[in-house]
Order: structure tokens, then C-alpha cells, then sequence
């Protein structure tokens, strides 16, 4: 403190204006906000006595409305005022202007497009200018131009214009401006202003006049951070210019203690002689996304040449602009305030009487009541209350109450069946009081922090009333219980169970239904719940509303992921939505939304992801201001955000759409609460050990010579193995490890104890066994096959030397060794399970090739098998190549020409393996067709090589379409061209095919790569019907969005995206491989070791036995020019 005191001083002696001479962001009485809530993108205007505020309804996810209106007499005092339109899903940057008839109209954007309405009062009702509310400004009305925030302006001669525009940063962008025709919705002329002249403009265009001189103001940078400001151009000529960029800008920006942080997108007025900006800019604290931003106000100078001075943005405001509407002493203001809980630091209760906009109460519990309390210091005659809550545009239920002592209450307003919105709330009434207490029970958004900004008390009756919103749908109030809604323990099962049904011990009971049959295992060590990536749960009960909107939860998990995918989703209960309203949680790579998915800028990724194949404790715990991740105890990551989850009609667990989780799940449950760290970190020394004291398993080893055997137990490190010079084989269709003398560190300890149960799975040479001995109380007895025999076993067949087994079993499968005694019931429950695990029929039919295997091209042999089960590994084994066990049926080899046969073997995850199959190769070779060191441009008259046609869009040439080809290198560049029709789609260009076919090719560049820019414009493979051109598949690279390699299959039935998440480390070389209705779709980095790309293979029936177009293709997706650069394009036809 001493040392920001020190700067202060010196900073004020320094620089008389300096933002540290300024009242800090939390004092009292302070003007900026100047509006008690989350609004953005602020237009000002003065009609009459009146000032009009239009904004963006920020703070709900992003700009979702209510469409409204702000309303002051003196700019200090404002209130909010419903309106009837628009009704649509987003409400962003409202204008209004008065237009040439007198009349008003506003203006309002959805994403690139522009409305408009028509009023006879400045709140409506309003009417929509176009048929069927269709937008008046279209995307890229002008090319250039990217469609929002549309500001009006009238000149001195009445002629007025419209500004607009967003994303104006690219090549060739800006700003559109245009005289408006007298029917408020055409333009008599429209123009460009390049972003070369209003430098780096980005969104938010507004112009005002002053002396003669046009300023045009507009934002950059990043609405969602700091680096969000205002820069301006102006000109002497009018509103379309000639333009000059004044050297003093910025003129404003984020001040440097960043308590005014992003300031932007703002309006202007003109009162009394002077200019003042109002602007937007991020609440304190700053909330996650940049969505809750606050309205604030200051004055705008200039120098002698006209030139806007730099902004001193501040935290004092502009004060009152009119007389004073509410002269009237606040009881409440600067009094003793206590209150039920708070959040934190940041919201404390003596916020909610500091008559400041930007300082609020929030209490720390987001469900259930919550109150706050004001001790008036003496007793005082109270005739209003006023209140403004933290979202005007939600409602909320709530009393008011008064007391003389603190301890008698009288009811001074019950809104407790309140289903209306407004700000401020007035209630009324007469009494005699010292203490005043505000009382929330339920809000129109389940989990709506329970928030005030102000609350403001007065002896007089201050003359305003409530102006309250249309009937809100409240949901119920609902006296919750706190607790584990969901629990899913694998430990309630056995090893070898397969379970179509599982029972949900929770407080919501009920069933979990499989899709298919979900096995139970015993997994390093731990029990746990198999699921093979096609199968999933889902609840026969439903998702109670109490975990909608911005509720609390937990979601905690014990989860064992063997192979993580971008994308694996473990638990969800939204329904599909847009940004904010999804809830799904699980264990993935995808770098922004691996671990939490919520839509947009509220996901969460990992930043270490945890370890494969390894137990791991994943907690995630939301208490509605702060979502926090917890991985093995620790807090790895934490960010606030608001959430509204629209909840589905069920949970599910482990698949979402096309999705899934595949992996080992122990437990799971999710609580209607948020879990401290110190219970998070309990619950994890608790559980971190595993099921079992010690476990071997070989089910998911690779047959052939072992030297290391892994161990797991729950005193074993991570790693833990031992020298185990045997051999993985399958034997009696099991796998199991040959080794006689096995050693064995810590079970000779173990088995000295005098409580135990030792469960061996193991072959005598003649047939497979199971073996549990059980020790209690210091006896022991032994169980084959679930009868009790004479206690010879250990002694037979293995050796205690100190904590050391020397163990001598021809063929063991598994051992588990608990601490815990195993009742009769369970050994024989146990044995049961182990009996129907062996079984396993589906894995001993015959496998059989979908095709003879078969050279796809010059270096590579395919083999897939038929009628693949998610719920096998497959081997295939082609000489010395071997394709390891794999989920995916099917493998590519390097062809080698003295091997004619490749072997298959399939096993379920018990390691019950099928018999081996041997399919002889084909003999068909693959017939290339020579791609030579063609030379090609469209804008010649010479004929197209290679390819046997070429489709363009209909506006080649203003689309700038390129197709050339110089030594056998394409390339096809294009700008404005896109998907939805041949009239628009980018250059193709292909090869007709009706057989089977393999296509390769090198994406050697793509536009952006070359300076690490990420850009819309998509190049790659397409397989397209010949007759019908809207049944396609892509195999593309596309860098923007983060995108990387992508794959589409589209048709008028099917629509399947996916993307590797990889952006510009894309993997350059493509191929399809065409198998009748299967088309494979793969990349590589090198052209000779492919990958399967996401949802690969796609089936599509509907393309087989078809001419097909194939080849190459470039789209824009925007008004960039965009290219593809194509090398080493092979293809290859193939009959079998």
C-alpha cells in the first residue's frame, strides 16, 4: 500500500490528469457505470428532455436480449424500459435515429446482417421494415465488408447515413458507409472506407460533426480483452470522405491499473457545447468471455485543429446532464450491512449501499435464500425502497422487509410470486424502521447469483413507478437437498459382468439403459466399467431443472483412458444448443474444450493432459461465478463465466452425437453443489487407492516374448514391474502369460497377512481355472471353481521367501489379491461371472475379410475385416508387419510381393481371443493413371490435362478464379466462393470414376501458412456424385477456427463434420480409398504412414455403384482470396 501511495504521489505531481489522482473503481457515489447491470455497445440519443440509451443485453451468454431501452431526465437516474421488438435469438448494437417522415427507427444486427423497424415513439412498438423481419443490409452488401453494427447519422442538410461493419481487418476491408433512401431500408449510394485509411479498424463505425468537421469513430483489437479501444479518422467533405488518420490515436484505451479495461464501441452527444463518449467496458472483477460489460460515460476535448484529445476515462463519470429527478436523501447510502453470506471480497455486502454501479452484493450460495440487511442507525419513517438487482432483464422473487429492533419484521413488499422484470424496482409503502432486509428465494434462471447493485432507501415517496416487463416463466421453487444426484460405482459389480441395465444410487434413483452391453473388469487394479466407443448410457429418469441455467454442480470421475481422442465426452445433461447452454464433461485432447464443453468461449481444455493409460481423479466443480479443475487432488485450472444449460430430457454417459468415451470408468458422480478444494483433495487420498492390494493381468498384452510384467496395487508406484521371461500366448482361446517361477515382490508379504482374498484366473495345463483362497482370522481356505478344497494349493504351487512369491502355474491369466474377505456368496457370485466372462461366443465365429486383401497402390496392401464389433481388438499380421490390437478392423501394410497371405485374430476385452484366419491376398494390381508435369492455365484456350472436367463458379473472373498448373503442381485460388451451389462453389476439378478407387495427393500450401495466419479458405479431395452434386465427401485441410484437417460427408440425409483441432500443423497429404459404399479417409505428414482421419470410414450407400466425380477443390468461405497449392496427386482404380 505504501508504495502505490509513493507512485500515486509522484504520478500526481507528474501528470495532473492522471487516472491515479482518480476515485478508485469501488468508491462510493462514483457515476461510472452509469447503468446498474451488464449492457454493451451503447447509442445515446436526446429527444425532447429525454435521453434514450439502446445497448446490446450483455451478461447472457452473448447479446441473447431482451430487446429494452434505457431512460433519463438528467443522466443520472435511469430506468429500464421493456420493448416489443425484436424477439430474435441475438439483439446486438441497437440504433435508432428519427427518420425523414419524422418517425423513428431502429436498427438492431444479428450475425453479418442488419434489421430494421419503424416506430411513431422511440420505445415502439415497433414495426419490421421488411417482409417477414428479412434483413435490410445482407452480408457483404458491399464486397469488403463484413455485415454489423449499423450506426445511423443526420447531417446538417437532413440527409441521413448509415455506417456498419465488423472484422475489417483482413486485405481489402473496412468500413461501408451509405446514404439511406427515404424509406430508411435502401441506399441511394454506398461505399468502402478501407481499413488503409481507417487503420485497423475492426467494428462499431459511429460518426458525429463538429465545426464543420466529420469524426468517425470505431473500435479495435479485441472486444474480449484489453486490447479493445477507440480510434477515429475524420474529414472536412462529408460522411464519405476524403479521410485523414489524426496522429493522436488511440483516444481511448485501457487505463493502467485496468479497473477501466477494454473500452469500446461507443456513442456520442453533444449538451450544452460539449462532446461526451459513452462507451462499454468490462466489469471489476472482469468476468470470463468479456460478456458482462458495463456502460460508463466521460467528456470528449479537443485541440485548436479540431483533433480529439486523448480520454481520460474515469471512474467519477459525467454527473447529472439535467436537473436532479430524485432529490431526495438515501437512508440506506454509506450504512452497516450485513448479510447472509458473501462470495467474496469482491462483492462485499456494503457494496449494495455505496451508490455505485460497478460495485455490487453477491452472495456466496446461487441457490436457496439469501439476505442482506441495513441498519438504518436510527429508527427513520421509510415510505420507498428501491432496488436494483444485478440482472434487470431476469426476474426475481423476493421480500422487503422492515424492523424497528432486528428481531420483529413486518412485510414492507412481497414479491415472492414475482414473474416480471424491471430497474429499478420501487416498492412502497409507510413505516417505522431502523433496519430494512432484502430477502431473494428464486430467480427467473435457475442458479442466477443472488446479486444487487443497489439498494437505496427514502422517507418520501419519490414519485416514480416500477416499470415491469411482461409475465416471465419462473422456474419452481424448489427447497433443495445437497447431495451426490448420481452415482455410478463399477465396486458395486463383478469382474466379468456385462450389464444392460445398471441401477443409479444417487438421490435421483432410477436406471441407467446401455445401448449395448457394458462390461465390468478389473483394471489395473481397479474395477471398472468397460466402454468400447460406440456404446453409452442414458438415465430412464430425468434431468431435474434444478441443474439448468447457471447451477452448481460437481462432476467427479475415476477414469482410465488408454487412448485419448480430441473429443471424448464421459457425462452430459444439455440438450443441443448455442454458446453457454451445453453441459458436457470428459477426457480429451482437444486443447479448448477437451475437458469441459459448454459452447464457445466458456470450454475448457486441458493444458496438461493427463497422462494415458493411467488412473486419473478428474473433478470438475462449478459454484456459478467460478468453474474449477482438479486433476489427482490439485486445482489445475480455474475460470469464471455465467452458464445458462438447458437441460435434455436425460443424462448420458460416455457418447454425445457422433462422440464417444472409450475407456475404463470406476465411478462416477455428479452433485447439485460445488465441492471444496479440501473435499475434492479428501475424497482423493481417500479413493486414490486402487481396488486391489496387488494385480496382475495380461488381457491386454501383446502376444509373443515378455521380459517386464507390469504390477498395479495400491502400495505400488506408478510403473511398478517385474523380469517375467515368459511368453504371452493364447491358449484354450485366452490369453495368459507362460512363465514357471514367477517372482513376485510384496505378495509373499501380503499372503503372511491374517485377512485376504487372492482371486487367480489361471490354466492347469489342461483347462482354465479359477482360484480364490481367502485367509481370515488366521485360517485359510481354498476355492476351485467355487468349491472348497484341502489348503494345498499354495503350497503346490508357490513359495513364500520373505515378501517374495516364487510362483509355479503353467498359464496364468490374472491375479487380484484384496484386503478385504470375500463372503461364500460372493466367491460363488464371483465364479458365476468368471464362467459367463470365458464364454464370450461372439469372438469364436469365423472371421471373414470384407475383401480379399489388396493393393490400394504402388506401396500399400489394405485388409479390413467384415462385420466389425466395437467391443473387439483385431489383430492382423501380414509376414513380420503386425498391426498391434486395434479397435479399427481394418490396417494398411507396406506391400511386400513374397507374402501372400495375411492372418487375422480378434479378442474381447477379457482377452478371450478367436481363432486365427488366413485370407489369401488378390491378385488385381491397382492401375495408376499417369499424372505427368502438365502445364495448364484456365484463362488459356488450351485443353484441361489430366483431369476429365472442371467445374467453376458462374462469376469465375470477379471471383478471381485461378486453376494453373506449371510441372504437374496445381493450383486453384478463388475469393467469394463457397458452399450452397454450383453458382458459387470454388474451382474443382476431376477425374470420373466408377470403380473402386484410391486418391492421394501433397496440400504443399494454403493460404496464411507462409506468415502462421489462420484463414477460411479450405482445400483438399472431394468424391462428389455426377449427377447430383450435392452428395459429396471432403477430405480438406482448412487452418481457420483452429480447424487443421477436416472431413464432411454430406448429402440431403447425412451431414457428419469432423476436424483433427490441428490448425496450421495440419497434416499435409491426403487420401481417399474408395471400398464400395466405404470410403476411407486418412493423412499423413510424410505421403507413406497414414492415419485414419475422425468418423473414418463414412458409409454412403448412396455414392456406390455410382459415376463419380474425384479430384481436387479450393473454397474461399469469404471474400479473401484463398488458395491451394497441389503436389504428387496420384490415383489409382481398382477391380476387384
Amino acid at each position: 500500500m505504501k508504495i502505490l501511495l509513493y507512485s500515486c504521489f509522484i504520478l500526481s505531481v507528474l501528470f495532473v490528469h492522471s487516472a491515479f489522482a482518480q476515485k478508485m473503481a469501488t468508491s462510493a457515489g462514483v457515476g461510472n457505470p452509469v447503468l446498474p447491470g451488464y449492457f454493451a455497445d451503447p447509442t445515446i440519443k436526446k429527444i425532447g428532455d429525454t435521453y434514450y440509451l439502446y445497448a446490446t443485453t450483455d451478461g447472457n451468454g452473448g447479446g441473447f436480449g431482451p430487446s429494452q431501452v434505457w431512460t433519463s431526465k438528467d443522466f443520472v437516474h435511469w430506468a429500464i424500459q421493456p420493448m416489443n421488438w425484436p424477439n430474435t435469438h441475438w439483439y446486438w448494437a441497437p440504433d435508432m435515429t428519427r427518420g425523414y417522415d419524422g418517425r423513428y427507427y431502429l436498427y438492431y444486427s444479428q450475425p453479418v446482417e442488419l434489421f430494421g423497424a419503424v416506430s411513431d415513439t422511440p420505445v415502439g412498438p415497433w414495426t419490421s421494415l421488411a417482409a417477414d423481419d428479412k434483413a435490410i443490409v445482407p452480408n457483404y452488401m458491399i464486397p469488403g465488408v463484413i455485415t454489423l453494427d449499423g450506426q445511423t447519422f443526420t447531417d446538417d442538410d437532413g440527409k441521413i447515413y448509415m455506417f456498419w461493419g465488423t472484422w475489417g481487418i483482413y486485405p481489402e476491408h473496412g468500413c461501408a458507409v451509405g446514404l439511406l433512401n427515404q424509406d430508411m431500408k435502401t441506399f441511394e449510394r454506398i461505399a468502402l472506407i478501407p481499413n488503409t485509411v481507417a487503420k485497423d479498424f475492426f467494428e462499431a463505425p459511429i460518426m458525429f460533426k463538429r465545426e464543420g468537421i466529420y469524426y468517425l469513430l470505431y473500435s479495435s483489437g479485441h472486444c474480449e480483452d484489453h486490447t479493445y479501444r477507440v480510434q477515429y479518422v475524420k474529414s472536412k467533405s462529408g460522411p464519405f470522405g476524403p479521410y485523414e488518420y489524426p496522429e493522436e490515436n488511440p483516444i481511448l484505451v485501457t487505463n493502467e491499473d485496468g479497473s477501466i479495461h477494454g473500452p469500446g464501441h461507443n456513442g456520442v452527444i453533444e449538451e450544452n457545447g460539449k462532446h461526451y463518449i459513452v462507451y462499454h467496458r468490462h466489469n471489476n472483477p472482469h468476468e470470463g468471455g468479456g460478456f458482462h460489460r458495463q456502460v460508463a460515460a466521460d467528456e470528449l476535448l479537443f485541440d485548436e485543429k479540431g483533433n480529439i484529445k486523448k480520454v481520460v476515462p474515469t471512474h467519477e463519470g459525467i454527473g447529472f446532464l439535467g436537473n436532479n429527478t430524485r432529490p431526495f436523501k438515501d437512508l440506506a447510502f454509506g450504512k452497516t450491512v450485513s448479510a447472509s453470506s458473501a462470495y467474496s471480497a469482491d462483492f462485499k455486502p456494503e457494496f449494495a449501499v455505496d451508490d455505485n454501479n460497478g460495485t455490487l452484493w453477491r452472495a456466496a450460495n446461487n441457490a436457496g435464500e439469501a439476505w442482506l440487511q441495513i441498519d438504518l442507525e436510527k429508527q427513520e419513517t421509510v415510505q420507498t425502497v428501491l432496488l436494483e438487482m444485478e440482472y434487470p432483464t431476469y426476474a426475481y422473487q423476493y421480500t422487503v422487509e422492515v424492523s424497528v429492533d432486528g428481531k420483529q419484521w413486518s412485510m414492507f413488499s412481497d414479491q415472492r410470486k414475482n414473474d416480471k422484470w424491471a430497474s429499478p424496482i420501487i416498492a412502497l409503502g409507510k413505516a417505522k424502521a431502523r433496519y430494512v432486509r432484502l430477502t431473494i428465494m428464486n430467480t427467473q434462471v435457475v442458479g442466477l447469483p443472488r446479486g444487487v447493485w443497489n439498494v437505496k432507501v427514502y422517507g418520501e415517496d419519490i414519485g416514480t413507478q416500477t416499470r415491469w416487463s411482461s409475465v416471465q416463466e419462473m422456474p419452481a421453487l424448489q427447497q433443495m437437498t445437497h447431495g451426490d444426484l448420481l452415482m455410478l460405482d463399477a465396486a458395486e459389480y463383478i469382474a466379468g459382468n456385462s450389464l444392460n441395465t445398471l441401477e443409479n444410487k444417487g438421490t435421483l434413483a432410477g436406471k441407467w439403459q446401455a445401448s449395448t452391453a457394458v462390461s465390468v473388469k478389473n483394471y489395473q487394479g481397479r474395477l471398472a466399467f468397460y466402454f468400447d466407443g460406440a456404446n453409452k448410457l442414458q438415465s430412464d429418469f430425468a434431468v431435474p431443472e434444478s441443474m439448468n441455467g447457471n447451477a452448481a454442480y460437481t462432476v467427479s470421475m475415476w477414469v482410465n483412458n488408454p487412448e485419448i481422442s480430441r473429443v471424448e465426452p464421459i457425462i452430459s445433461w444439455s440438450r443441443p444448443g448455442h454458446d453457454l447452454t451445453l453441459a458436457t464433461y470428459g477426457y480429451g485432447a482437444d486443447k479448448t474444450s477437451g475437458v469441459v464443453r459448454h459452447g464457445g468461449w466458456a470450454d475448457m481444455g486441458y493444458d496438461d493432459l493427463p497422462k494415458a493409460n493411467q488412473w486419473q481423479h478428474i473433478v470438475i466443480s462449478f459454484d456459478g461465478y467460478m468453474e474449477r479443475l482438479y486433476v489427482n487432488g490439485e486445482l489445475v485450472k480455474e475460470q469464471n463465466k455465467m452458464l445458462f444449460v438447458r437441460g435434455d430430457a436425460q443424462f448420458t454417459v460416455a457418447g454425445l452425437a457422433d462422440d464417444f468415451f472409450s475407456g475404463y470408468l470406476a465411478s462416477l458422480h455428479v452433485a447439485n453443489r460445488a465441492l471444496t478444494s479440501e473435499e475434492i483433495k479428501h475424497a482423493f487420498t481417500a479413493l486414490s487407492k486402487t481396488t486391489s492390494a496387488l494385480s496382475i493381468e495380461t488381457a491386454d498384452l501383446p502376444l509373443g516374448k515378455l521380459s517386464s510384467l507390469p504390477l498395479y496395487g495400491r502400495d505400488l508406484e506408478e510403473g511398478t514391474a517385474v523380469d517375467a521371461m515368459g511368453e504371452v500366448q493364447v491358449v484354450d482361446g485366452r490369453i495368459g502369460l507362460s512363465n514357471k517361477g514367477l517372482v513376485i515382490p510384496q505378495l509373499g508379504k501380503l499372503l503372511a497377512q491374517n485377512q485376504y482374498t487372492m482371486v487367480l484366473d489361471m490354466h492347469d495345463g489342461k483347462t482354465w481355472k479359477l482360484i480364490v483362497v481367502k485367509r481370515e482370522k488366521g485360517n485359510t481356505i481354498c476355492y476351485v471353481d467355487s468349491q472348497a478344497v484341502s489348503n494345498s494349493f499354495l503350497l503346490k504351487n508357490g513359495r513364500l521367501a520373505d515378501d517374495i512369491a516364487v510362483w509355479n502355474i503353467p498359464v496364468i491369466h490374472s491375479l487380484q489379491l484384496f484386503s478385504e474377505v470375500k463372503s461364500d456368496q460372493g466367491i460363488a457370485d464371483m465364479y458365476d461371472a468368471w464362467q459367463e466372462m470365458i464364454k464370450a461366443g461372439i469372438v469364436r465365429k469365423p472371421l471373414v475379410a470384407a475383401k480379399p486383401p489388396y493393393r490400394i497402390n504402388d506401396k500399400q496392401l489394405f485388409a479390413g475385416i467384415q462385420g466389425a464389433n466395437h467391443g473387439l481388438r483385431y489383430l492382423l499380421t501380414y509376414g513380420l508387419q503386425k498391426s498391434g490390437w486395434s479397435a479399427a478392423p481394418h490396417t494398411l501394410f507396406d506391400y511386400d510381393k513374397q507374402v501372400k497371405y495375411v492372418e487375422a485374430m480378434a479378442k474381447d476385452i477379457f482377452g478371450n481371443v478367436s481363432s486365427t484366419a488366413s485370407f489369401a491376398l488378390s491378385t488385381e494390381k491397382p492401375v495408376n493413371i499417369p499424372a505427368e508435369a502438365y502445364s495448364f492455365n484456365r484463362k488459356d484456350t488450351q485443353e484441361l490435362p489430366f483431369w476429365n472436367g472442371m467445374t467453376l463458379p458462374a462469376a469465375a473472373d470477379s471471383m478471381q478464379v485461378d486453376v494453373l498448373a506449371a510441372d504437374g503442381v496445381w493450383r486453384l485460388a478463388s475469393k467469394d466462393t463457397k458452399w450452397g451451389g454450383k453458382e458459387t462453389l470454388g474451382p474443382f476439378l476431376y477425374k470420373k470414376l466408377s470403380d473402386d478407387f484410391t486418391i492421394e495427393v501433397q496440400i504443399a500450401d494454403v493460404a496464411g501458412k507462409s506468415t502462421g495466419t489462420r484463414t477460411s479458405s479450405e482445400a483438399g479431395l472431394m468424391v462428389q456424385d455426377a449427377v447430383n452434386p450435392s452428395a459429396y465427401i471432403n477430405n480438406a485441410v482448412l487452418t481457420g477456427w483452429n480447424l487443421g484437417n477436416l472431413v464432411r460427408s454430406i448429402s440431403s440425409s447425412v451431414y457428419k463434420e469432423a476436424n483433427t483441432g490441428a490448425g496450421l500443423d495440419y497434416q499435409p497429404y491426403l487420401q481417399i480409398q474408395k471400398v464400395g459404399a466405404l470410403f476411407y479417409l486418412r493423412c499423413s505428414k510424410d505421403g507413406m504412414h497414414w492415419i485414419d482421419l475422425p468418423n473414418s470410414p463414412f458409409v454412403r450407400p448412396d455414392l456406390a455403384n455410382k459415376m463419380l466425380h474425384v479430384g481436387i477443390y479450393q473454397v474461399a468461405n469469404n471474400n479473401q482470396l484463398g488458395y491451394g497449392l497441389f503436389k504428387a496427386i496420384k490415383v489409382w482404380k481398382i477391380a476387384l
